[in-house]
């Protein structure tokens, strides 16, 4: 095996889906896995594909693209970040939904639309708890009856809102109500029915599980709660899910020793890689000293270790130390075209 190395558990994968599309199906919320921390992987897909999720959404029109070229026009794509100009020629081929804000946007998306005869729908941005993308509440009812009124080749398809990207402040079910209460003061003034209300990411996972999240939020877009076995919020691990989906593996290339002790591992492993400070030793008797672009240097934490010097000649060049991940960790490792990734299946 090749390394740096990131072994991915699709079946541990596949079973977070599992228990969180159960749990979401139970209040009656569709979720959207959302695959942009792993660049649109097709096995990861399909891992939460077997388990439910039946919608992908992407930040990145090449992580859709991949998607759309694998499972064909059939399958349901979102667009989760505001739409650039530049992309809306492909961006409406390869989606069937995109989350919108700015309606001079939304007047180049009808255009191209109009141009290729084709519809697409989209779901307006509510700007509530996290200071992220968004129109302020006052402004959300103008908005949507503009683009009915002036846009027919775009479909008005929902509400949507977000938390905890930005801020630290968890999703408030004050803030998930006045979403419900604008999504139906739009449709009454427009006369349009939408059959979406968007209540958030991973970060809504503690109101779900508790069964707070209010009545009519009906999609959720999930990604880290799903991939890492967590929420976003508290970071707490979610009930019967796996937190090791995940396990990034390196090599040792040198080893420093004092009076015969290890007291020094150094890694092929850099930021050029991954951060630092986004991995975390599975060895209790090893520690992150530093790192530059292409090193990352351990210490030893001596009361972890047995005092025998087996342990230490364990810690030989060519040998592997082990690291779990966070969101951000994980999100390098998917990138680097440097660490290797190996899937685990059955």
């Amino acid at each position: 095996m090749n390394y740096p190395c990131l072994k991915i558990d699709l079946e541990k994968i596949s079973h977070n889906s599992k228990i969180i599309s159960a749990r979401c199906a139970q209040l009656g919320v569709l979720v959207v896995g959302v695959t942009k921390c792993v660049l649109g992987d097709i096995k990861i897909a399909a891992a939460m594909k077997k388990s439910g999720v039946n919608i992908f959404g992407d930040s990145r029109l090449e992580n859709l693209r991949k998607l759309r070229n694998f499972y064909g026009k059939g399958q349901q794509l979102m667009m989760l970040r505001g739409p650039m100009p530049s992309e809306i020629g492909e961006l409406v081929e390869i989606c069937d939904i995109s989350l919108n804000t700015q309606l001079e946007v939304v007047r180049v998306i009808a255009e191209i639309c109009q141009e290729k005869k084709i519809k697409h729908r989209i779901i307006v941005m509510v700007e509530t708890d996290d200071q992220r993308e968004g129109l302020l509440p006052g402004e959300v009812v103008d908005f949507c009856r503009q683009v009915v009124d002036n846009y027919r080749s775009v479909e008005l398809y929902g509400l949507g809102t977000n938390a905890r990207c930005i801020t630290k402040n968890g999703p408030a079910p004050e803030s998930l109500k006045m979403l419900k209460d604008l999504w139906e003061e739009v449709m009454k003034v427009t006369g349009r029915s939408m059959p979406i209300i968007s209540g958030g990411n991973s970060s809504v996972w503690n109101l779900i599980e508790k069964g707070k999240i209010p009545e009519g939020i009906n999609q959720v877009r999930i990604g880290e709660a799903i991939l890492l076995g967590h929420d976003t919020v508290n970071y707490k691990p979610i009930k019967g899910a796996f937190t090791d989906c995940f396990l990034l593996e390196a090599e040792i290339i040198e080893v420093k020793r004092k009076d015969g002790k290890v007291y020094k591992v150094i890694l092929a492993l850099g930021l050029q890689d991954v951060d630092s400070k986004n991995i975390y030793c599975c060895s209790p008797g090893l520690y992150i000293i530093g790192q530059s672009s292409d090193h990352t240097i351990l210490g030893i934490k001596e009361d972890k270790f047995r005092k025998s010097r087996d342990d230490y000649l364990n810690l030989e060049a060519g040998g592997i130390i082990s690291f779990n991940l966070d969101y951000f960790g994980l999100l390098s490792c998917m990138t680097s075209p440097f660490i290797k990734k190996s899937y685990i299946e059955g």
